[in-house]
């Protein structure tokens, strides 16, 4: 097993020690082909690596046609909504071929950090720096939310996330937030040419910037009013007010 765990760009070049505490809280299965690992909505359980085989993100918005978004490959990690603290994935993975998959579930995280701090906070750290990868200056916000979703405020965080005035709770839904709106935007950009980016969320209003071929179109509140923020409602629904801004 620590072979495996080692292919992976996660946990590369962590010491025979912390790979000796991380090892054991993974499992392994195998999936046939077509096989679903699991379902957008589905309740948010396990965090997944790739060891074998080729997986398709599936992501269905509030009002059309689902869409396939991304192809993980052999390497690859999946189920970022476990560790961001979502109830529920926000989009589905079907197996394309044959797969093995390692997998973790939330409490063993947990219990990692509370039974090895040390090697919890390396983890942790890679997650936020893995996930945040997409989005500029992101990492200290991920890492403060991975602290909340994963261990609840159990421990305290770093000096310099403390000066962060937004509550963990709201940078948590944030993040989860431009998660979705990243799907949703490849999906308006396949198929209609436009785009629609996260600009604010101050825990219940949402202001987002739709672009490309949104601009100028007479259709854009219906994407608005209807993929936008139905779809976000969808996933949260205590959003209270989903608005757009003018493009800068």
């Amino acid at each position: 097993m620590i072979g495996q765990i080692t292919r992976f760009p996660l946990f590369r070049d962590l010491s025979a020690a912390d790979l000796k505490i991380i090892t054991p809280l993974f499992s392994t299965r195998a999936y046939p082909a077509e096989a679903v690992l699991f379902e957008q909505g589905e309740r948010a359980a396990c965090l997944y690596l790739l060891a074998k085989g080729e997986i398709q993100i599936r992501y269905k918005p509030y009002d059309g046609e689902p869409i396939n978004l991304s192809r993980i490959k052999t390497g690859g990690v999946l189920g970022w909504s476990a560790v961001l603290g979502n109830a529920v994935y926000s989009s589905s993975a079907i197996c394309t071929q044959e797969c093995e998959v390692l997998f973790i579930d939330g409490p063993d995280l947990r219990q990692l950090l509370i039974a090895h701090p040390q090697t919890g906070r390396i983890v942790l750290d890679r997650l936020a720096r893995a996930v945040s990868s997409r989005w500029v200056n992101a990492h200290a916000q991920i890492k403060k939310m991975l602290n909340n979703g994963i261990i609840h405020n159990d421990f305290p965080l770093d000096p310099e996330e403390a000066l962060m005035t937004n509550s963990p709770e709201q940078i948590e839904k944030e993040a989860q937030i431009r998660a979705l709106l990243d799907q949703l935007s490849a999906y308006i950009e396949q198929y209609h040419g436009g785009s629609v980016e996260l600009v604010s969320f101050d825990g219940k209003t949402l202001k987002v910037r739709l672009g490309g071929a949104c601009l100028g179109c007479p259709l854009s509140p219906s994407t608005l009013h209807g993929w936008v923020e139905g779809t976000v409602r969808q996933f949260f629904p205590d959003v209270n007010v989903v608005e757009a801004v003018a493009a800068e």
